[in-house]
């Protein structure tokens, strides 16, 4: 679908502003993210980054709205050039300004929960997520960038597995096993739930290099050879 893009607007300005603020996008939102985390373990001062958190998310919805201004005016003055690809980006920028979103409600649980966390039963796990939600970051502003389908394919295994881990780390907290402080449980439950929530619109986007457009977002429930 990206090549298709390029293909129909290639040489042209516009396309290249619209790539260089997706572009932005997905890095004002990776910030976003380890600030966040790093505010919910209690590594930084909360009131140092809660500014630049929501001024960033700020520019993220900036950039979302320019990109779709600019899709909407190349279609009104060629309403029959690749409206599917137009339909990609705009999905994309909306799964962008998504994950800007549980950013900011991470910060807001790091924010709000003063005590230590004290159980590495979960303590462990979550670091072990955050970890590849960052790898993630990483590997689908490459795979966006280049049209690259080995990355794009690596970024959707990695979230099968990572919202897997998510679901079982919330059922154990539920299921009380270790007897955790209500509070303290809370906290890690939101922080997977919105871990998971992250990865699974950064799969979103993955699924934009290698899918059609009838299969974006559901391509974990995709067959292999639907994908092109």
């Amino acid at each position: 679908m990206l090549r298709e893009l390029l293909a129909a607007w290639r040489g042209r300005d516009a396309l290249t502003r619209m790539f260089e603020e997706f572009d932005q996008m997905l890095d004002e939102t990776h910030w976003m993210f380890q600030r966040a985390v790093e505010v919910f373990f209690s590594r930084v001062d909360w009131q140092a980054f809660q500014d630049p958190i929501y001024e960033r998310d700020k520019k993220v919805n900036k950039f979302e709205r320019s990109i779709r201004a600019q899709i909407v005016k190349h279609l009104t003055i060629q309403p029959q050039t690749n409206l599917a690809a137009c339909l990609v980006l705009m999905s994309v920028v909306k799964d962008a300004e998504r994950i800007g979103d549980y950013c900011k409600n991470i910060f807001e649980v790091g924010k709000f929960y003063t005590r230590e966390f004290t159980t590495k039963r979960y303590i462990e796990p979550l670091e072990r997520m955050r970890a590849q939600v960052d790898e993630m970051f990483t590997l689908t502003t490459e795979a966006f960038g280049a049209s690259d389908g080995d990355k794009a394919y690596r970024v959707i295994k990695q979230f099968r597995g990572l919202g897997k881990e998510c679901d079982r780390l919330i059922q154990d907290l539920l299921q009380q096993r270790d007897h955790v402080p209500t509070d303290e449980g809370v906290a890690y439950s939101l922080l997977a739930r919105h871990i998971k929530r992250i990865g699974a619109h950064l799969s979103n986007i993955a699924t934009a290099v290698v899918a059609p457009v009838h299969r974006l977002d559901y391509v974990d429930e995709a067959d292999p050879n639907e994908m092109s």
